[in-house]
């Protein structure tokens, strides 16, 4: 009776083995195309950071096919596109408070939305519009040049600093204010 015990306790921690390791597998698999990046923005007074996953576009139509119009996207691959703040950020739909958010957007050829929510998926492919917490919209600027893999990325113009969304011929900026 004990060895039917040990034999079926034994082939249990083999199964769940398994699927623990498929899964692990499974993910590296995925985070080879599309890999795991961090962007920070740090002047001294203020501390964001972005974590997301950067996906290529290895030959695909993006904005209006992969990336549909008007729908939410995860803002990258695999996990849900994360940003933190140290202090408030002011946008120019209000005042964003310190904290760790879902970074989600909303694709539109002349403008997007971009969305701090305050659910934390896992995955990103759950998204909770109750918990929005701001939205902003900024305008799609065309770009001459490609950007084959998308990028998150900070700037500062005319002295303000900037959040940027690129990737394919498209390009989003969004200014913001530290308080």
């Amino acid at each position: 009776m004990k060895r039917k015990i040990v034999i079926v306790l034994a082939a249990v921690v083999v199964v769940i083995g398994g699927y623990y390791g498929i899964q692990q597998y499974n993910l590296y698999q995925t985070k080879k195309l599309s890999p795991w990046q961090k962007v920070t923005y740090d002047n001294g007074s203020v501390l964001v950071e972005v974590g997301y996953c950067r996906p290529y576009m290895r030959g695909r139509d993006i904005f209006g096919d992969l990336v549909p119009y008007g729908k939410w996207w995860r803002t990258g691959a695999n996990e849900a596109t994360q940003i933190e703040l140290s202090r408030d950020l002011v946008f120019s739909s209000g005042t964003l408070k310190a904290g760790l958010y879902s970074l989600v957007t909303i694709p539109d050829k002349e403008e997007w939305t971009i969305v701090f929510n305050n659910r934390l998926p896992e995955w990103g492919t759950d998204y909770y519009p109750k918990e929005d917490e701001m939205r902003v919209n900024a305008p799609v600027e065309l770009l001459p040049e490609q950007v084959e893999q998308f990028t998150i990325d900070f700037s500062e113009e005319d002295g303000h600093p900037t959040l940027i969304f690129a990737w394919d011929h498209t390009k989003v900026t969004v200014p913001f204010e530290v308080l």
